[in-house]
């Protein structure tokens, strides 16, 4: 499960690890009951929500990438109301225009090469981009074709673009988070910010991309009975290893320098689907990056969904 689902834990800014502090080390998420303990040890710094478990669920958190069901959400809806076709032209250097080079892990060059295009993708390719390999471009381009109206319907709240609020806090750029994303792209010459260090990224990290959890799995489980939604959310499935008919798994995480998210529903024959929404945030370095490496905040989420046992012993842990 875990090779499956792993490449869709999405954009970190910070490309290494630092050294190590003197300080003992934090703990370590390195499997499933890892991440239990650390839950229960920082239950202020944890949101779960999930049938039969409701914490934190109405204080807004930072969930980085997994925001983007938000996008996905209004791309369905215009989808259906026809404001929208999945065979729309988008021209990959608009695109490309949106794109701040070594903020996104790689997502952006790695959508380009998966798709291979040419002048111009469709617009369902840009949303697979936005859900499969997390490119922070795909999304804000999005945004901006759809209305940022229509994503604050969908949230609850304000969704502010992803690029912009890196050139503001990184780039230089003193002006609103839009207006400097708006300057950008209008100038079509990429630009690479200079990151400073994890510390001072995860301060910045708590401050953006900021949502309900409880919210986020509302559209979770609409999106798992939408078609258009669903084909993009259970990638997965269709890589190699995976077997729809014993689990079927639509999702999509996120990552910030001290954030890790999932926004994951499983439903498996026979039984009832599950939609569930796990964030950690306010992570010390050496744990987030051992997160990174472990992706088990993924294997406690279908864990949760498909053991009982688990499950009990996870909601104790929270009352």
């Amino acid at each position: 499960m875990n090779a499956i689902l792993s490449i869709s834990l999405a954009t970190a800014l910070v490309a290494a690890p630092a050294a190590p502090a003197a300080a003992p080390a934090p703990a370590d998420l390195k499997d499933v009951e890892a991440v239990l303990a650390y839950i229960a040890a920082h239950p202020g710094d944890v949101a779960l929500v999930t049938r039969g478990i409701s914490h934190n669920a109405g204080r807004l958190a930072p969930v980085a990438s997994s925001i983007k069901i938000v996008h996905l959400a209004a791309y369905a809806d215009a989808v259906r109301r026809g404001r929208a076709a999945p065979g729309d032209r988008v021209p990959v250097a608009l695109w490309n225009a949106y794109h701040v080079p070594g903020t996104d892990g790689g997502a952006h060059e790695a959508a380009l090469k998966r798709l291979a295009p040419g002048e111009s993708v469709t617009l369902d390719q840009l949303v697979s981009a936005m859900i499969e390999e997390s490119d922070n471009a795909a999304a804000d381009l999005l945004r901006d074709r759809l209305g940022p109206g229509e994503l604050r319907r969908i949230a609850r709240t304000g969704v502010g673009t992803i690029n912009g609020e890196i050139l503001r806090a990184f780039g230089g750029c003193t002006l609103p988070a839009d207006a400097c994303l708006k300057r950008y792209v209008k100038a079509g010459k990429q630009v690479t910010p200079a990151l400073p260090d994890f510390a001072r990224q995860a301060v910045w990290a708590a401050t953006v991309t900021r949502v309900e959890p409880g919210v986020l799995r509302r559209v979770l489980a609409g999106l798992r009975k939408d078609p258009v939604a669903s084909r993009h959310l259970e990638w997965p499935m269709r890589q190699p290893g995976a077997d729809p008919a014993e689990l079927r798994i639509g999702t999509k995480g996120g990552a910030l320098p001290g954030v890790i998210s999932e926004a994951m529903y499983t439903a498996r024959p026979g039984e009832r689907p599950r939609e569930t929404v796990l964030v950690l945030h306010r992570l010390p370095e050496a744990t987030w990056f051992s997160g990174m490496r472990s992706y088990a905040h993924q294997e406690f989420i279908v864990r949760l969904a498909t053991d009982p046992a688990f499950f009990a012993k996870v909601r104790a842990a929270l009352k």
